[in-house]
Parts: structure tokens; sequence; C-alpha cells
């Protein structure tokens, strides 16, 4: 049944018309004030309440790592023999594969390669692993791996080449000079840059244009891997420092390095961190090194509305290459007790003169 407006409800409404209109507009602002107030984040962007606008990112990093031997010095490592005993690939990063887990990137130098070729480097050491050594990364947590060292081609080209195709194969991407790698990580892009800087000051221009190419594909976010220094030192050489603070001035992040098979001191420049030296870690060329002290390296790095902030959150995890003490078992170990501040109190010394230092649970200290 359809209503009818008589004359006398039209006459009585000419009169109150304003008052209804204005009482109806309230109502529809009434309604629109209770939705925001009730549900914040509906309102135009992302605000503080929505999670989203905040995304952290932390990454681990750890020096060199070496799944092989060298068959012409097999009486100073013995990995083949200890991968051969124990068969199981999860064995040498057991100790450390939950650390891995937890974080959202895992860096590793990888020093050596994973080839079947028989063409040995004429060098000193010269470092090759089967390729189903593959498995102990993927069963470890490693993402990403550096090969820009200097035993990239320890048994010859074809041996490079067959390591790169068995990591394309297991999805771990690598990074080696202008080959970068550009990993997404919690919706934000990561580029991933190796560099031998062995070669030093020459490599300056090759460092510029990978950063450049990092910032072309979009990375919010570069982290620069050098392997750098001299071996068996404590200290960085003029030639780190200058890289380093290079790597920075283009545009990098965070450095880290490896090559000296001991720990270096971390350094502060421009609110970004480099780690000269992050030692051995799973390292397969030593049966049983003077000095197995080790470390992960983590920083948590936090964007706000795609913005990368400035902040402190690092931390260090005193590690040794090996859970025995009497050689060296390939399988890195995080350290507890007096050992874990012996190796703090090192990293202090190290870093004393570049003003950084670590409390007795490896976080930054605050002066």
């Amino acid at each position: 049944m359809k209503m009818k407006i008589g004359k006398q409800q039209i006459e009585w409404l000419k009169p109150h018309r304003n008052y209804l209109i204005f009482g109806f507009i309230g109502l529809i602002i009434f309604s629109a004030l209770a939705g925001i107030i009730c549900n914040p984040a509906s309102v135009g962007t992302a605000t503080e309440a929505d999670p989203s606008s905040t995304i952290r990112i932390t990454i681990s990093a750890v020096g060199d790592c070496t799944l092989g031997i060298d068959d012409c010095q097999k009486d100073l490592a013995n990995f083949d023999k200890e991968y051969k005993k124990q068969k199981d690939v999860g064995y040498f990063f057991k100790n450390v594969a939950a650390i891995f887990a937890k974080d959202d990137l895992t860096i590793a130098n990888f020093e050596g390669t994973l080839t079947n070729s028989t063409t040995r480097a004429d060098k000193k050491f010269a470092f090759k692993g089967s390729p189903s050594y593959i498995k102990i990364l993927t069963a470890a947590g490693i993402d990403a791996v550096n090969l820009a060292n200097n035993h990239t081609y320890d048994y010859g080209t074809a041996s490079y080449k067959d390591t790169i195709a068995t990591l394309k194969k297991a999805k771990i991407p690598y990074f080696n000079g202008p080959s970068i790698a550009i990993k997404e990580v919690n919706q934000v892009k990561v580029g991933l840059i190796g560099i031998n800087g062995l070669y030093g000051e020459s490599k300056k221009k090759e460092l510029e244009e990978a950063i450049k190419a990092c910032k072309n594909k979009k990375a919010k976010l570069i982290i620069v891997s050098f392997h750098w220094g001299a071996e068996h030192t404590y200290s960085p050489t003029s030639t780190q420092k200058k890289l380093a603070h290079w790597a920075i001035d283009y545009g990098a992040d965070l450095v880290i390095g490896h090559h000296p098979h001991v720990l270096q001191g971390i350094e502060e420049y421009k609110d970004k961190y480099i780690i000269y030296s992050l030692g051995n870690f799973c390292f397969g060329g030593n049966t049983n090194p003077s000095d197995k002290d080790t470390m992960i390296f983590q920083q948590t790095f936090t964007f706000k509305q795609g913005k990368l902030q400035t902040d402190d959150r690092i931390k260090i995890i005193p590690c040794s290459i090996s859970s025995v003490q009497n050689r060296n078992n390939y399988q890195p170990t995080p350290l507890a007790g007096m050992e874990k501040l012996r190796v703090l109190k090192k990293l202090n010394k190290m870093s004393k003169a570049f003003g950084i230092a670590f409390d007795n649970y490896g976080d930054r200290k605050k002066f």
C-alpha cells in the first residue's frame, strides 16, 4: 500500500523543512565520525595503527664457509671425512640453524667451489667440495652467498660455472662484482653486492656501479660484502677503511667483510655499520686453527612508510667455529658464559678506536 501525503501535511512541512534538512545532515556527520572512532585505520592511507606502515628486516651475516678440502692439502683438512662420518647434511650448522630460522635474511661468504673438476689452480690452497654439499647450505637456512673472493676459480673457470649452476638449482642467490642480487624480503627489495677488495682501490668504480645498479632496480636496502684485508691480522688496513667509507658514501646501508680468518673491529660511519671481518665460520680449510673465535652479526632494519629509519638495532652472537676445543669439527657453535664474555671483550677492544662497544648480551652499549 502506497502512503499518500495530504495538503495539511505539506503545509506543516514547509515552515519546518530547514530543521529537517539540518537534522539529516547532522545524522550523516555523526555516523561518519562514529565510524572513524571505531576504526581509525579506515581513513585514507596507512597510519601508525596499521602494521603495514612499519616493516622490520633482521639480517644475519657470517664469514668464510668452505665446504670441502684441497686435493693437495688433505692432511690439513678433513671436511670430506667428517661429511661421510656424520651422514647428515644438517650436522654442520646444527647449532646455529635455529638462529638463522628466526631472521629474515642470512648471508655467508662462500669460499671455494662446488665442482667435480680436477683442473686445480696453481696456488698454495685451492678448495672444492662435491656439488651435493649444496644441501648443507639449504639445510642451514643460508639465503644468499658472496662469491667475490680469492677461491672462486680454484678449479678453473669450469668450477665457477659449476658452483653457480648448483646455487641456481638450489635457488640460493649469489653476488659477485657486476653480478648483483636483488632479493625481496618482507616486501622490501634488498640489493646484495660482492666485491673482491684484495684488488684494492682499483675496485672503486666497480663498487660505485654496482650500488647504482641496485638503486636502478629499486633496492631500498643495500648491503656490500667485501673480501679484503690481510690474513690473520686483527686490525683493518687503510684500504679496507677507504673502500668501506666509499661504499657508504655511494649509498650502502651495511658493509660486511671477510678474508683475514679472524675477527676485526666494528665501525659506525654516517649512521651505517662496517664489520671489518667476520672471521671463519664453517671453515673446511683447516683442521685446527689456533683462533677459533667467530660471530654472527645481526642488524634489524626498520622501515616506516617505506623509508629506512636510523637506529642502533645491532647484535653480536659470539661463536666458535667448532663445537669442541681440541680440533675443528666444522660445527660453528654459539658461546656461553665466560667464553662468550671473552669474545665480546676481545671485540670491544678491537672496536674501541671506532667508539663502539657491546654489553654482556651482545647489544650495542649506549654511552
